[in-house]
Parts: structure tokens; sequence; C-alpha cells
């Protein structure tokens, strides 16, 4: 999959320790996974580093996200990252309701906002959706719904087959618009 030089693994890296360097002196942010390791073979792209705003204490302030960054192709000509994340999963947390609210929607410039267009295929939103069910599970969360609103059928089919992986169910209202809602019961 890559076919990096060792130039560019030493650029990638330095953007690499830059971005966790900034993640690590943030109070709000919490990391929940780092791969340092550079895999040629590696599904999802590595190295990446997963982090979230979510704060249990605040919850009832704000949505929170969870965050994929990756160096791969994220470097400009000065060894810099071009974007602090590549992929966001937005969510909102019940604490009451023991629930999670997750809202796909398609942004300019983005296929939908848990994979930039031209980082997807690269497990990054699989990586997003695993660390949202750790902590859904950690925060006792029964249930987690949300809708997808694409421009069309085709991000639609992408949303549904990323989600199926971790059996969410989907009710499509308009295939042709994209227009879905889903949902996940975490109660055993």
């Amino acid at each position: 999959m890559m076919d990096v030089s060792q130039e560019q693994l030493k650029i990638m890296g330095k953007a690499y320790q830059e971005r966790l360097a900034a993640i690590e002196a943030n109070s709000k942010l919490t990391i929940l996974d780092t791969v340092v390791d550079y895999n040629a073979d590696s599904q999802p792209v590595t190295p990446y580093i997963v982090y979230t705003d979510f704060n249990r204490a605040e919850i009832n302030e704000k949505s929170s996200s969870i965050f994929v960054y990756t160096a791969y192709e994220n470097v400009d000509k000065y060894g810099h990252s071009k974007t602090d994340y590549q992929n966001e999963l937005l969510f909102e947390y019940d604490a009451w309701a023991k629930s999670m609210h997750i809202t796909v929607l398609e942004t300019l410039g983005a296929e939908s906002q848990l994979a930039f267009y031209d980082f997807q295929n690269h497990g990054l939103a699989q990586l997003a959706l695993t660390h949202l069910l750790k902590i859904a599970r950690h925060n006792k969360v029964q249930k987690i719904g949300g809708n997808v609103s694409s421009f069309d059928g085709e991000g639609l089919k992408k949303v549904m087959t990323l989600f199926e992986k971790f059996d969410f169910k989907f009710n499509v209202q308009n295939a042709q618009q994209g227009l879905a809602s889903f949902n996940l019961s975490l109660v055993e």
C-alpha cells in the first residue's frame, strides 16, 4: 500500500511526533490508541493516533468527537501536518438515557465526517467506531442510534457497509437521497 522512502518516513515520523505532542499538551483531549510502527501492508494506515474530546464531566455542554490522525499523505513540504485529523466521528452522550447518538453528514470536501474523501478505505473510520464502542461500553451505554444524510445512495451504501460491520441495523427512509437512521443495542 505505501511506497515510502526513508526520507519520507523520517518526515512523517517528525510530523507524527509533533501532532502527538500537541494532543498530549491539550488537557481537553484524551489519547485512546497510538500505533507508531510503519507497516507497508498495514490496514489501517500507520502510524496513527486515535483521540477524543469526550469528557463525561462536560457531557451536557457539547457534542464530542473521536478523531483519527495519521501522517500518511498528510505532510507538507516543510514536514508539518496538513490537517489535525483525517477522520472525525461526532456523537452525543446521554448518561440518563444510557445512549449515544451519531449523525453522519456529508460535508464539502469530504465524503462524510467519518473519513475525509482522500483518506477513505484506509480503516480510519473503523478505528473511530471501534473506540466509540469501547467508550460506550465503559460508560454502560445500552443503545447507540443515529442518522445518515448523504448526497446520494452511493454515499449511504458506504456508510451502511461500514456500520453493518459493527452490527448496526438500518432503516432507510430514502435510498436515492441517501437518508437513513440506524441503531445498535448493547444490552446483553
